[in-house]
C-alpha cells in the first residue's frame, strides 16, 4: 500500500465547489475522530485534484462531492443532523445517501456512502452490497485512476492511499480496469472508460483491451438492460463537452460497443447524428434532444436496436409508420412543391422527423429548414381581425389563415398588407361565383 502525505487545506481549496462547505466537512471530520471511524474522499475529486498536480490542468470545481465512512453511516449522519439544519433526500439500496445540508440559507448536496465491498452475483447484473473496510471499497472500483482515496480523517487523516498503482496510471496517462473481469461485471464500466479518455486525453491500457475481449466473449453488454445501456449513452450528450461528442461515439463504434450491444448504426449515421444536433441545438427541448439522440443511433433497418435502448413498442410501431410515409414519398420527392414537403412534415413529431432526415439524406436540408423556419411562420392577422374583414367564424377563418401561411412561406406575400390584400381578393373571387 502506497501512503502519500498530501496538504489537506490545500487538497479542500482545489476541490470545494464553495468555501461555506469547510464548516461542514470540519464537523464531519470532528465527529469521525470522535467515532473513532475512518472517513475519506475517494473517486472522481481525487483524480482531478492528481490531475491538477500532475499535468497543472485547469481542474473545475466537484459539481458532486463523495464522503466515504468505514462505520455505521446512519448513525453517523444523524449525528451530523443534529448540530446542522438537513435532511436525507434518499437512502438507496448500495449504502449510499444524498443529504440535503441548510448553511445560511444556501442548501448543499452531499453523497454519504458506506465503505463496502460488492458481488456480482450473475453477469451485468447489479451487485449485492455489504459494509466493509476501505480496502475493499478501493478494490471494488472500475479504474486505477478512480481508486485512489484521501483520508479526513485518523488513521490515515491526510494521507492519499494507492493500493492499485493508480498513481502510475495517471501519470501514464492510461485507462485500466482493476481486474479482467471488470466489464463482465458491470459493462457500464466501458462507457465510463470511454469518457475518461477523451475527456482527458488518455490512452487504453493493454488490460482495457483483454477485459474488453472477456465481456464480448460472455456476450455482457448483450445482457445489460436497456434503461442502464441508454443512461450510460445519455451521459455522452449531457455530461461531457458538446466537442467532444464525435469522438466519444466513433470511438464507441471503433471498439465494436454497439455491435456487441446489439445495436446496428455506422460513421455516417454518427457524423450526421452530432451534426444535427449542433444544428438544432435551439430548436428541441432537452427532452427530445435526449430521445432523437438515442433513437439516430440506430438504423432503422434494424429495429432490434430501438428495443435495445428500452424504446416501447407503441414508440417503435409509430416511428415505422413515418417511415413508410417518406418511403411513399420519396420517389416523387424532387416533383412535390415545398408546400406538399411541409404537409408531410407536420404529420411527424420533431424527433421521429430528424431521425429520419438522418437515413432518408434527401430530405435532411428541407427538414432542417422546416424546424428552425418553416413550422414557425405564422399569419400577422388574427383570428379576430379577419372576421372584421368580412370572413366568416368557423372552417372558413381555418381556411384564411392556412391560405396565408402558405404563401407567406412561399415568398408571395411579406407582411401585414399584403396579407389584406389577399383576403380582400379572396373575397372579391367568393363574390364574383
Amino acid at each position: 500500500m502506497k501512503k502519500i502525505k498530501i496538504n489537506l487545506k490545500e487538497f479542500l481549496e482545489t476541490i470545494l465547489p464553495h468555501p461555506k462547505l469547510f464548516e461542514i466537512l470540519t464537523l464531519a471530520q470532528n465527529i469521525s475522530k470522535k467515532r473513532k471511524e475512518f472517513l475519506y474522499f475517494a473517486g472522481g475529486v481525487v483524480r482531478d485534484y492528481l490531475l491538477k498536480k500532475i499535468y497543472k490542468k485547469k481542474v473545475s470545481k466537484a459539481k458532486d462531492i463523495d464522503l466515504v465512512l468505514q462505520g455505521d453511516l446512519k448513525s453517523f449522519l444523524k449525528e451530523i443532523l443534529k448540530e446542522l439544519k438537513g435532511e436525507i433526500l434518499f437512502e438507496s439500496q448500495f449504502l449510499t445517501y444524498k443529504v440535503k445540508i441548510n448553511l445560511n440559507e444556501k442548501d448543499f448536496l452531499i453523497d454519504f456512502i458506506t465503505a463496502r465491498r460488492e458481488i456480482y452475483e450473475d453477469i451485468s447484473k447489479l451487485p449485492i452490497v455489504f459494509p466493509s473496510n476501505f480496502r475493499d471499497d478501493i478494490l471494488r472500483r472500475d479504474f486505477t485512476i478512480n481508486a485512489l482515496i484521501i483520508g479526513l480523517s485518523p488513521p490515515y487523516e491526510g494521507i492519499l492511499i494507492d493500493l492499485v498503482d493508480g498513481i502510475n496510471d495517471l501519470e501514464r496517462g492510461l485507462i485500466k480496469p482493476l481486474h479482467l473481469n471488470s466489464f463482465i461485471d458491470d459493462p457500464t464500466r466501458i462507457f465510463r472508460g470511454i469518457r475518461y479518455k477523451v475527456r482527458f486525453g488518455f490512452n487504453f491500457s493493454e488490460e482495457f483491451f483483454l477485459a474488453l475481449k472477456r465481456c464480448f466473449e460472455k456476450e455482457a453488454l448483450k445482457r445489460l438492460s436497456g434503461t442502464r445501456l441508454a443512461n450510460e449513452l445519455k451521459l455522452y450528450l449531457n455530461k461531457e463537452p458538446e466537442k467532444n461528442l464525435k469522438t466519444l461515439l466513433i470511438t464507441t463504434l471503433e471498439l465494436k460497443i454497439f455491435e456487441n450491444s446489439g445495436i446496428k448504426t455506422d460513421k455516417n449515421i454518427l457524423n450526421s447524428l452530432v451534426s444535427l444536433l449542433k444544428d438544432l441545438k435551439e430548436e428541441l427541448t432537452e427532452r427530445e434532444r435526449e430521445k432523437f439522440f438515442l433513437l439516430g443511433l440506430v438504423n432503422p433497418e434494424f429495429v432490434d436496436g430501438f428495443y435495445r435502448l428500452g424504446f416501447l413498442e407503441s414508440e417503435i410501431k409509430e416511428l415505422m409508420k413515418y417511415v413508410e410515409l417518406i418511403k411513399k414519398a420519396l420517389p416523387n420527392w424532387e416533383i412535390l412543391s415545398l408546400w406538399e414537403k411541409i404537409k408531410i412534415f407536420e404529420k411527424i413529431p420533431p424527433t421521429y422527423l430528424l431521425v429520419l432526415s438522418l437515413h432518408f439524406p434527401s430530405t435532411k436540408k428541407e427538414v432542417i429548414k422546416f424546424l428552425k423556419d418553416y413550422r414557425k411562420v405564422r399569419p400577422e392577422l388574427t383570428g379576430e381581425e379577419l372576421k372584421e374583414l368580412g370572413i366568416k367564424e368557423g372552417k372558413e377563418i381555418g381556411k384564411i389563415l392556412e391560405l396565408l401561411r402558405k404563401e407567406k412561406i412561399e415568398g408571395k406575400i411579406r407582411n401585414r398588407e399584403d396579407e389584406k390584400n389577399l383576403v380582400i381578393r379572396f373575397l372579391l373571387n367568393k363574390s364574383e361565383t
